[in-house]
């Protein structure tokens, strides 16, 4: 862990600021950097996508958010994607989130695993 829990507050404002400056009916998609390869089986090490960081607190590789702050049905308004936890994958790869555990972390109810 590089550091203590953060607050779901703080990403929950920083969403509601950065809708408030998006223009009406617009769509913004935030994805997670990719992975680097560094030879046959072994990967650089992870850097997390800042952006995607700032709006959710989620440091995943292969994770995205929706914001679509019009849509008619106030449940896809905000809607992260993150790849489905696999306990076989884990062991290599590490530790991966459940929903609960993300929308603990940034206070998004919508998670599509």
């Amino acid at each position: 862990m590089k550091y203590l829990p953060l607050n779901p507050k703080l990403f929950i404002n920083n969403r509601d600021r950065f809708v408030k400056k998006m223009q009406k009916n617009s769509i913004a998609i935030f994805v997670a950097n990719d992975e680097i390869p560094h030879n046959a089986d072994a990967l650089y090490k992870y850097k997390p996508s800042s952006s995607l960081f700032w709006l959710t607190g989620i440091r995943q590789e292969e994770s995205m958010l929706i914001l679509f702050p019009d849509n008619p049905d106030p449940k896809y308004r905000e809607v992260l994607v993150l790849v489905r936890p696999n306990e076989v994958k884990e062991k290599w790869d590490g530790k991966r989130l459940k929903a609960s555990e993300a929308t603990a972390i940034n206070g998004i109810k919508t998670i599509v695993c």
